[in-house]
């Protein structure tokens, strides 16, 4: 995967000590270049650095973070607010924010956000492996291992080919959009893996089985374009 740079702007320094470390928690490659605690020191960092992500607070002593886009061209950084206050919502996007986290920042949320506008911008910066925090440290999956993931409410239990189950502690929409199109959401609670399937039973109560035998439903909603999808591949 490619490597990401960043800055955070806050005149918390306790904030931004936080925030550095749940970047390194998520697990993605991103440096912090340099910090700011005021917009006017932002504006000296931003003419050296040209980031991919700022996190940007929305209110500091003098000037706030909006008035950084007054001063210095942001055109091309993914600006990120971070902030205690949910009123400035709306502000933000009509600046192009590409994000606005309320503080006490989830780790879960910051990843999730960051894993999006990733695969948004730089699709192919994509990791051919799943990576996630495990008890033993970190893990990953080879997604052609996987026949499919369930939902665990705030987590997800991955079913792999060798008959082993592992959670994570991941949103399934969080997995759905890392696995990408090999991937199929055939059920609020069931993600595919399309190259997994044997065989389709279609009907009212449609359900696919899986090269193991495992028969898992197919909703409603989702029979049609699943059934365009697999007779794709």
């Amino acid at each position: 995967m490619k490597n990401f740079t960043a800055i955070i702007v806050d005149d918390e320094p306790h904030a931004i000590r936080t925030l550095q470390a749940q970047l390194g928690w998520t697990e993605l490659p991103i440096e912090v270049l340099a910090t700011a605690t005021s917009v006017n020191v932002a504006r000296e960092v931003l003419q050296k650095h040209q980031p991919d992500f700022l996190f940007l607070d929305v209110k500091m002593p003098t000037k706030g973070g909006f008035e950084l886009f007054q001063e210095v061209d942001l055109s091309g950084i993914e600006v990120i607010f971070t902030t205690a206050h949910d009123e400035y919502a709306l502000k933000a996007f009509k600046h192009q924010a590409a994000g606005y986290l309320m503080k006490p920042v989830s780790t879960d949320e910051l990843r999730n956000l960051l894993e999006k506008l990733i695969q948004k911008r730089w699709p192919e910066a994509r990791s051919s492996y799943l990576t996630f925090h495990a008890k033993d440290g970190i893990q990953r999956i080879d997604p052609q291992e996987i026949l499919y993931v369930s939902s665990l409410g705030a987590n997800a239990a991955i079913h792999l080919t060798s008959g082993d189950i592992v959670k994570v502690n991941k949103l399934l929409k969080s997995l759905e959009d890392e696995l990408g199109t090999a991937f199929f959401r055939i059920h609020h609670q069931y993600l595919l893996n399309l190259a997994k399937v044997s065989s389709i039973q279609k009907g009212r109560n449609a359900e696919v089985e899986l090269l193991n035998g495992e028969k898992l439903p197919v909703s409603r909603s989702k029979k049609m374009e699943f059934y365009a999808v697999f007779e794709q591949e």
